[in-house]
């Protein structure tokens, strides 16, 4: 299914389930599309949710714009949830799809149940964090995508999931290098720490470990700067950890869902 977004693109999304039961809006990472989400799909729609999975713009199937903004992916949630006459979400974010949810919630207010926010942050503020950032976006500038798709080949073949790699690696050279770079430095700008205390929604943040002190540290930062949020460690997952470690994903993410009902 396809929206026309408030800027003439058009932008794919997938619906599963009843739409009569409460709705949670799944939104991926950067280089990733719909096809992330598939290990969740069939499990939530079983116990009772509607689920809407867009592709955000310029990735997947969805057309990518001159510019690459989070505030646009704003825009057309909120458009696409008005489109579906949906009140209200659960939203679940990873990586920068976290980044997405958390400026709609912070948007939006009144739109959200509760948040679910998945090995993501809500900025680079430590020297280290900002070092990181501009690393990423020097590897996009200056390697071949096939160069960087060999090198998530290799992050993820060294972490015993293959096929994560794959996906990633095949993300990576069908998308276009320069505007996957410009994505990247619309992250690296996003900052969002001093409105924090302004969510008071149900949060859950989840991390894994499989990336280290400073992911799991930047997770926690973001936690801590909501009040009452809910903050896991998942053993052995990473960027993306509803895919590394499905399981232990799905039942951090349902327990807190059904907490909310």
């Amino acid at each position: 299914m396809e929206l026309i977004t408030f800027d003439q693109l058009s932008m794919h999304y997938e619906m599963f389930g009843k739409k009569e039961n409460p709705a949670v809006v799944f939104l991926h990472g950067i280089g990733a599309d719909i096809e992330m989400w598939r290990p969740q799909i069939n499990t939530l729609q079983d116990m009772g949710y509607f689920l809407i999975v867009p592709d955000l713009r310029g990735h997947g199937t969805s057309q990518p714009p001159n510019t690459f903004r989070i505030a646009d992916c704003v825009q057309d949630i909120y458009d696409l949830l008005s489109f579906l006459k949906i009140e209200k979400i659960h939203i679940v974010g990873v990586s920068m799809g976290g980044m997405v949810a958390q400026q709609f919630t912070l948007d939006y207010p009144r739109k959200v149940f509760s948040q679910t926010l998945v090995d993501s942050l809500s900025g680079a503020i430590k020297p280290i964090e900002r070092f990181n950032a501009w690393l990423a976006a020097v590897i996009l500038k200056f390697l071949s995508p096939k160069t960087q798709a060999k090198m998530i080949r290799d992050t993820y073949r060294k972490m015993h999931h293959r096929n994560v790699g794959k996906y990633f690696e095949d993300q990576i050279i069908l998308m276009d290098s320069k505007w996957l770079l410009e994505a990247r430095l619309e992250i690296n700008r996003f900052n969002v720490h001093a409105r924090l205390h302004e969510i008071h929604i149900p949060t859950l943040v989840l991390v894994g470990d499989g990336f280290g002190k400073l992911a799991i540290n930047m997770a926690k930062a973001t936690a801590e700067g909501i009040s009452d949020a809910e903050f896991e460690i998942l053993c052995g997952g990473a960027d993306p950890s509803n895919l590394l470690v499905p399981g232990a994903f799905d039942h951090a993410l349902i327990n807190f869902l059904k907490k909310q009902s």
